[in-house]
């Protein structure tokens, strides 16, 4: 999966977090459906307070699945998913603030203003940088870095390794406007999602040749980053990364002295948080996590609606899957509330109401409707879609040309979600007669086996982003319009010729509401073509002190790091 630093890529959730749960195995209910709904859950709970209402000083506590093995968010080889979501925000460019409804709005710490026009079928995009901007070696942020940013991920310089060529690929030229400090990009056609490929960039030293880009940051050089906030040191014994204050920092002086990012597993931070060696323990999917870090008398649980979703996708070049009518079949007899019901027992929400209807968009967010009316449960009308596709019961099972209906199940081991999920799905099967074999898969094996489709039928999560429709190829299609292979994600392996056709009219549609319109089309033909079943969204949970502003829970707003501090 891409890790892109843009956050424009939806990203396999794979962590621990977002793999296990609090399902109880073999059981379709068991929660209350008291708690907090999809409509309930706020968009945002970070403790909004004025900076003069901060204390000077004092140090935040984070937690992270592994410190980095570089410090190139672009580099393949270089970024990690803690990389590119948590540290960078503290140290490194980030040209664009996202609101609450999932709105990209100019960081006036790096950007002062944009203009964008379209000139005979080409979006001129130019970025007015604020010029107090400036790379901690002293040099002011211009249109260079930017020219060659865009070169090292364009896909056609040799040697370069990016993580995705995402947008970047659609740029014909980067160049300099009326000022160093104006950025003109012309794009090869309209382009909508371009805040997407323009949320962040890096120096020129430091992407200026192949071995620079793919091997020159393996330790943090503070000259290359820009951010309220630059790394120190890691130490290894404790395997702690730590950010101070950035002295040459030109926007409002950070409220806090310093921030650390220990390495810890997931399923260890609520117990962390409880005994204060650390202070936050975000994305809580567990009864006891959730109970665990409430012990902290000055602990608060902070929620928003979250972007991660659970889904199962089915393998449409497996024999048994390659019939759509079949497919379709089994989505209707999949009990998805039931499992949602299982997966999420003992935490506080209604889990009916987390069902999600869309591929693309999220509750709250412009654009969201559901169109799953067609594939509700309903193992009656599955019985007689298989039927009439040639599979009639024998005994238990279904039967045609004298092969039995039988379809495997990854099932990653050690995972409570996927075995659940996996326990529920063969039950759910057995009443319409298809026999389920549960393989048992290695969860580390994850990518491996999505990548080389070792599966029928296999249940995961996705994290999606604020750029909803600039995933559409990514999990859905091809990888660009021309392209007659699915994308490395498109793990169904399904290249639908109508679907294909919307998606090229997306990626032009500068129209928002034109755009969104073209893209609940698509996503109406994907429901119909049963390659992914979606399940239901997750709440985030973060468990913080009391007294930390402007930090928490949301499902697309983000903070300035230097505002982030503990209340006086």
């Amino acid at each position: 999966m891409h890790k892109a630093i843009v956050t424009s890529v939806v990203v396999l959730a794979v962590s621990a977090t977002a793999l296990t749960g609090c399902g109880q195995k073999n059981q379709s209910g068991g929660s209350s459906q008291s708690g907090v709904t999809s409509e309930s859950a706020p968009m945002a709970q970070l403790n909004a307070v004025d900076r003069d209402q901060l204390k000077d000083g004092g140090t935040l506590r984070l937690a992270v699945a592994q410190l980095p093995t570089g410090w190139n968010p672009m580099n393949e080889n270089g970024s990690t998913t803690d990389l590119a979501t948590t540290i960078w925000r503290f140290v490194g460019v980030t040209n664009f603030d996202i609101t609450e409804d999932g709105t990209p709005k100019p960081n006036p710490n790096y950007i002062s203003s944009t203009d964008v026009e379209t000139k005979g079928g080409k979006q001129i995009v130019t970025l007015h940088l604020n010029p107090k901007a400036k790379w901690n070696s002293g040099r002011t942020i211009d249109y260079t870095d930017y020219q060659a940013t865009w070169k090292a991920n364009s896909g056609s310089a040799p040697g370069f390794l990016p993580t995705s060529t995402e947008g970047f690929n659609q740029i014909s030229s980067v160049d300099k406007g009326d000022k160093d400090t104006d950025v003109v990009l012309t794009f090869k056609t309209t382009y909508p999602d371009w805040a997407a490929t323009l949320n962040t960039v890096l120096p020129k030293e430091g992407v200026c040749d192949p071995d620079t880009f793919n091997s020159g940051w393996k330790k943090p050089n503070p000259e290359w980053f820009a951010g309220p906030f630059v790394p120190t040191g890691v130490d290894q014994a404790s395997k702690t990364l730590t950010v101070k204050r950035n002295d040459k920092w030109w926007g409002d002086k950070s409220k806090l002295d310093a921030v650390t990012f220990k390495v810890m597993a997931d399923a260890a931070k609520a117990k962390a948080v409880a005994n204060k060696e650390i202070d936050v323990a975000s994305n809580i999917i567990t009864k006891s996590g959730y109970q665990t870090a409430k012990k902290r008398p000055d602990v608060e649980m902070r929620q928003a609606g979250s972007l991660q979703w659970r889904q199962f996708t089915f393998n449409t070049q497996s024999a048994m899957l390659s019939d759509k009518k079949v497919r379709q079949a089994i989505v209707k007899g999949i009990n998805r509330p039931a499992i949602a019901k299982s997966d999420l027992a003992g935490m506080p929400v209604n889990s009916d109401t987390l069902m999600l209807g869309n591929h693309f968009f999220m509750p709250g967010q412009a654009g969201y409707q559901d169109n799953s009316a067609d594939y509700k449960y309903d193992p009656e009308a599955a019985k007689k879609s298989l039927d009439k596709a040639g599979w009639k019961m024998r005994g238990d099972h279904r039967v045609k040309d004298g092969q039995t209906l039988t379809i495997s199940y990854a099932q990653l081991s050690g995972v409570p979600t996927s075995e659940n999920e996996g326990a529920l799905f063969k039950q759910d099967m057995a009443q319409i007669g298809v026999k389920v074999n549960l393989v048992k898969t290695p969860s580390e094996s994850l990518p491996q086996t999505l990548s080389s489709h070792s599966f029928d039928v296999i249940a995961f999560a996705w994290n999606g982003t604020p750029y909803p429709t600039i995933n559409a190829r990514q999990i859905f299609g091809a990888p660009a319009a021309d392209s007659k292979q699915p994308s490395q994600s498109n793990f169904s392996q399904l290249l639908d010729p109508e679907v294909e056709k919307l998606l090229a009219k997306i990626d032009a549609e500068s129209d928002a509401s034109k755009r969104r319109e073209l893209t609940n089309r698509a996503d109406k033909i994907i429901w119909d073509d049963a390659t992914t079943l979606l399940l239901y969204r997750r709440i985030s949970f973060t468990a913080v002190p009391k007294n930390l502003a402007n930090f928490g829970a949301a499902t697309f707003q983000t903070v300035h790091a230097e505002d982030i501090g503990f209340q006086k």
